[in-house]
């Protein structure tokens, strides 16, 4: 019995030796090994100077690329910064961004396979961000050229010690890949970029020159240079160059769009065309010549070519999404159109403003465009102790047609009557002048218009006059500036002369923010009041108006649907004590292509008419387009 319990002794003993022994192991075996996350990116630059670097993510980013920025070391621990766009799961569709980045910029560029945590640890997000450690400061015990790759440990985490040793694995960074990632000519291509966006036009030009007398045979380069004189007017020295060009190859793609960009930029837009249908000939279906004659048509004026051309050019690239906004833009602006606005406005002394404004506007022919305006308003005003009732309606329909005489001259003509107040024709005369790119300058003669603004003038048959000036031009989509003049003419009673107005009105805007949109206002308004015959005064006017506004309005759309705007402000009066405000938010909304809706509320603290008080109005909006 004792030596049962002893060989069961040893057996134990034995047991617990060979599972402290094999125990480990089989830990080690069923231990997996750390799975290395990868992903491919696309090597665009690596910069020795690190304020280059951050130069060309400039360029970059403003050319639509997101750029990233790494801090990587050599096989002699020498540290480079390296520029890099993407981050693929696959090579293949690095690859293709790649190639497009090719195609777009025209610098070359290699596509790397990364461990992700690496390129998280070396990203750099600004210039003045921390430097990393030399590999060999972080690890001494290895060398960067043995390439060993850890395995992580039993928590699933790399140790800190030797985040440094598998850099040269991932990042396959030796002297001669520096060399070869970008050579002498690209560097010298990206440094004279960077000239050029930094403002010394006259250097990186010279730059350009020197580069294309030494490599004569770079045709991209040449294209390069020549759209760099082109980008900076310097249209004759372009102009030669292309000449000569094109007499040693009639049939050079890059030579004939240059050439055509030229005609389009000095507006010479038939000899434009010209080019562009000869390289659609040598190369149809060419989609960077198709978008060129679109925008060339467009802006010609030839509406009609111009649809023709987005819709060819959608149809070969559907991802245009540029050309589909300018074809939907230019569908909108000459498809039938209906118009509906109304509003109620609220005065002083309980006075309400009814109004409904309708418009249906449609293209009558290639050149003219027709307009049918009814407008409903409806006045009242109960009496009160000096205040007489008001209770009046008015009804007025128009014809307007507007005439493209010119690509940059529209005439434009009306003819309407009204009843209510009073009755009678109205007639409308003036053009648009479309003086520059920035804006138009516009001229209107309005002849026998109700008088609505003043609720008393609809006892006394009111009626105006007016003759007004216009300029209204935006520059590099950041200024704006607004001019307005006018006169008008006040007739009361059987064609009675009441008094003259006149008035001049300066903006100047500021846009500071594309998305959401933000804008600044200055603005100064002056207007003088004349009585015809200062015995005769039944309707109030205010004399004299000197008027300082600042102001600013603010627009964001939410999804492709919903969208607000808000804008308010302050204002001062030369001739009154106390300085008002206003504000009015809307609400704005989309249905697809065809309906818009819009609803706001407008409020002031000073209505503008003799007396002051406060103002309110409601608002909306209805647009179609058929």
């Amino acid at each position: 019995m004792k030596k049962v319990k002893d060989y069961k002794f040893i057996i134990s003993v034995v047991t617990c030796l060979l599972l402290l022994i094999f125990t480990p192991l089989l830990q080690a075996k069923d231990t997996p090994s750390a799975v290395v996350e990868k992903v491919w990116t696309v090597r665009v630059s690596t910069f020795e100077n690190e304020s280059n670097a951050w130069d060309f993510v400039k360029y970059l980013k403003s050319n639509g690329y997101k750029p990233v920025v790494i801090r990587i070391f050599d096989s002699k621990y020498k540290l480079w910064t390296a520029v890099q766009i993407g981050d693929y799961p696959t090579r293949s569709q690095a690859v293709a961004s790649a190639s497009s980045f090719k195609r777009k910029m025209k610098l070359d560029y290699q596509v790397k396979g990364m461990d992700r945590e690496f390129l998280a640890e070396r990203t750099a997000v600004s210039q003045n961000a921390p430097l990393p450690a030399r590999p060999d400061e972080a690890a001494p015990s290895y060398s960067v050229k043995r390439k060993v790759v850890k395995t992580a440990l039993s928590s699933g985490k790399t140790a800190n010690s030797l985040r440094g040793v598998s850099e040269d694995s991932f990042y396959e960074l030796t002297q001669d890949d520096v060399l070869r990632d970008v050579s002498n000519l690209q560097r010298k291509i990206i440094l004279t970029r960077i000239m050029i966006r930094r403002g010394y036009i006259s250097d990186g030009i010279r730059m350009y020159e020197e580069l294309v007398k030494t490599h004569p045979e770079d045709m991209n380069l040449r294209e390069e240079y020549i759209s760099t004189l082109i980008d900076n007017e310097e249209y004759n020295k372009a102009g030669s160059l292309l000449q000569s060009w094109l007499e040693d190859d009639p049939a050079a793609s890059g030579a004939l769009s240059l050439s055509s960009r030229i005609k389009f930029l000095t507006g010479d837009y038939s000899q434009q065309q010209a080019s562009l249908n000869y390289l659609l000939k040598l190369r149809p279906g060419d989609t960077d010549a198709l978008s060129s004659r679109a925008y060339g048509r467009q802006d010609d004026g030839d509406w009609l070519g111009a649809i023709e051309s987005f819709s060819e050019l959608i149809d070969r690239d559907p991802e245009n999404v540029d050309a589909r906004q300018a074809l939907s833009g230019l569908l909108k602006q000459h498809r039938p159109r209906l118009n509906l606005t109304p509003r109620v406005y609220l005065q002083t002394n309980d006075t309400i403003t009814t109004s409904m404004n309708t418009n249906f506007s449609m293209q009558l022919d290639e050149l003219t465009r027709g307009e049918f305006i009814y407008d409903f308003t409806q006045i009242y005003r109960p009496a009160g102790d000096g205040i007489e009732k008001v209770d009046k309606t008015v009804n007025r329909g128009a014809f307007l047609f507007r005439r493209d005489l010119t690509r940059t001259f529209t005439g434009i003509l009306g003819v309407g009557a009204f009843e209510g107040t009073a009755e009678g024709f109205t007639g409308a005369l003036g053009f648009d002048w479309l003086v520059s790119d920035s804006g138009p300058l516009s001229l209107m003669l309005d002849y026998n218009n109700p008088w609505t603004d003043e609720p008393s003038a609809a006892n006394y048959k009111g009626r105006y006059n007016q003759i007004s000036m216009t300029y209204d031009g935006f520059y590099n989509d950041t200024w704006g500036l607004f001019m307005n003049g006018q006169v008008r003419q006040y007739v009361v009673d059987n064609d009675r002369l009441y008094g003259t107005k006149g008035v001049y009105n300066v903006i100047l805007t500021r846009k500071l923010l594309d998305n959401p949109e933000l804008y600044v206002s200055y603005s100064y308004y002056r207007s003088h009041f004349k009585y015809d015959d200062d015995n005769y005064t039944p309707i109030a006017m205010v004399q004299n108006e000197s008027i300082h506004t600042l102001s600013t309005s603010f627009s964001k759309w939410f999804c492709d649907s919903i969208g607000m705007q808000v804008s308010g402000g302050i204002r001062q009066d030369e001739f009154k004590s106390s300085p008002s405000y206003f504000a009015s938010p809307n609400l704005l909304m989309k249905l697809g292509e065809r309906w818009e809706f819009n609803a706001g509320y407008e409020y002031s603290s000073d209505s503008g008419l003799v007396g002051g008080g406060e103002s309110q109005a409601i608002t909306g909006g209805i647009n179609y387009v058929f």
